[in-house]
């Protein structure tokens, strides 16, 4: 596993949530948007909603990984986070915000 493939895993996570909260409301969050559909807001302004907001989450957590930005009140920090084949993922080296970029941007995104 590369930094590429993390990023990507991270996206599908965000992706398949995304669908969960939308789908169904065997959920907090989708008992919640089911309320909002049910007060007129329609499906497409909740799902551009919601995809931005995870989008934002997931994208500025790997940038705090890769040591890019700050995660919470611990500031800009380095992190190092390696595969289970020692891989590395992450070092603060730029790769993984590189990749994060692309997976939820990019022409993949």
């Amino acid at each position: 596993m590369d930094a590429s493939l993390f990023a990507k895993a991270a996206r599908e996570e965000k992706d398949a949530m995304l669908e969960n909260y939308l789908g169904s409301t065997d959920n907090m969050a989708g008992e919640q948007i089911a309320k909002l559909k049910a007060a007129g807001a329609s499906d497409e302004l909740l799902r551009e909603v919601f995809n931005s907001v995870l989008t934002d989450c997931f994208y500025n957590i790997l940038l705090g990984i890769d040591g890019q930005m700050p995660i919470g009140s611990l500031g800009e920090r380095s992190y190092r986070l390696l595969a289970p084949d020692s891989t590395v993922i992450a070092n603060a080296s730029g790769t993984l915000a590189e990749a994060a970029y692309e997976a939820f941007y990019g022409e993949e995104g």
